[in-house]
């Protein structure tokens, strides 16, 4: 006779192994006593030993070959043991650099274009050259940053200024050469 240890149903197939109610696996006993609060957990004492009858009443393995336990008389999982997570540090949010250097390379571009177009000064073309390349070189390292037009329109005028020094050398070595 098979008994289920969840629900006390007891079964006479020998084919079952499982409860049909609740899926336990059932266990194989003796003939059970007549009483009516008979508990297939609780079994007497065959041992005189101490020792031996604190631990009766715990229920029989199941058997060796099945690999099934009830959920309740399983030992517990233990996980392999996992690196704890690393402590919380908040990422500092670098904001964007401001565009002074790109600005001081458009501002310095326009006074050098105003300036080359009276005189033939040099030095604020080149001025506004290596800023807006300093400005560019900076925004390629912060790509979220602003001023990159900037940068590029300093580059520019002071190209342009540039380009009437050597304009205006060119016209004074052309004037000496063939006296215009």
């Amino acid at each position: 006779m098979k008994y289920c240890p969840q629900c006390n149903t007891q079964y006479t197939e020998a084919w079952l192994t499982f409860c049909t109610q609740d899926g336990s696996l059932l266990r194989e006993d003796l003939a059970p006593p007549a009483d009516p609060n008979w508990d297939p957990r609780i079994r007497p004492t065959t041992y005189d030993d101490p020792s031996e009858q604190s631990t009766q009443w715990l229920p029989r393995d199941p058997s060796p070959g099945s690999g099934w336990m009830a959920p309740a008389e399983r030992e517990p999982v233990e996980r392999p043991w996992q690196p704890p997570a690393p402590p919380y540090q908040p990422q500092a949010r670098s904001s964007p650099p401001p565009p002074g250097v790109a600005i001081a390379s458009f501002i310095v571009g326009i006074v050098g274009v105003m300036m080359g177009l009276a005189c033939a000064v040099p030095i604020p073309g080149l001025i506004a050259v290596l800023l807006g390349f300093l400005a560019l070189s900076q925004l390629k390292k912060a790509p979220n940053s602003t001023g990159r037009g900037l940068a590029i329109a300093g580059i520019v005028l002071g190209a342009i200024n540039l380009a009437f020094f050597v304009i205006a050398i060119f016209w004074f070595v052309l004037s000496l050469t063939f006296g215009w």
